[in-house]
């Protein structure tokens, strides 16, 4: 009876190491498929493995500096052109021009504006004309100007002075009914710390005794 037990016992632990055996061969089976279908160079299959090899890095991005303007000179008029915005200083103020005689010229300043001024700050001199023309005036120096048709638009006076300009020394005839265009002189505007102007001048009248009447409408022009 007890070599019958022994017997029994033996042939259970002879089943349980065959099956045993089998799980391992079978589970040795797997990891060998798995590993025959791993990419080359991987180094896991779970969640959380690194892969080998070099990490690729982005190259930096170029970029191209933007050429900076070169600083004025000092005493330069800042560069004007479509999208400067102008400051209104004055409208619509009125000026009476009366030379004392014939040989006498006025100076007008059109910054307050205001007549018979000083040679210091003026824009332009007004001659009667006596000798049988018109009255007329000319520009002092630094003032530039241009001769319109109709009113203009501080942007539209700037590109008339620029394509149609008053010469230097010129003398301007006056009419009733006639515009002008000027800009006040930069440089002088500067030294004595005011704004640089651009100006619309109406000639409204003149009369038989060569009194001239003037309407004008300023702007301040920015410095940048």
């Amino acid at each position: 009876m007890v070599i019958a037990v022994a017997a029994l016992a033996l042939l259970v632990s002879l089943g349980s190491a065959i099956v045993s055996w089998r799980a391992l061969d079978q589970a040795q089976t797997a990891r060998d498929i798995a590993s025959a279908r791993e990419p080359v160079g991987s180094t896991g299959t779970g969640p959380g493995s690194v892969a080998s090899g070099p990490v690729g890095t982005a190259e930096p991005q170029q970029t191209t500096a933007t050429p900076e303007e070169p600083p004025r000179s000092p005493g330069t008029p800042p560069a004007l052109n479509e999208q400067t915005v102008y400051e209104p200083e004055y409208e619509n103020q009125s000026l009476t021009l009366k030379s004392a005689d014939c040989f006498a010229k006025m100076r007008v300043d059109l910054d307050e504006p205001r007549a018979n001024v000083g040679a210091n700050g003026s824009e332009f001199s007004l001659d009667p004309g006596c000798q049988g023309g018109a009255p007329w005036i000319r520009l002092d120096d630094g003032v530039e100007g241009s001769e319109a048709t109709t009113a203009m638009k501080p942007g539209e006076c700037y590109n008339a002075i620029r394509s149609s300009p008053i010469a230097e020394g010129a003398e301007v005839p006056l009419r009733k009914g006639a515009w002008l265009c000027l800009s006040t002189n930069y440089a002088a505007a500067r030294e004595r710390r005011d704004e640089w102007r651009m100006v619309l001048m109406e000639v409204v009248s003149i009369n038989n005794d060569r009194t001239v009447v003037i309407r004008a409408t300023a702007w301040n022009i920015p410095e940048n």
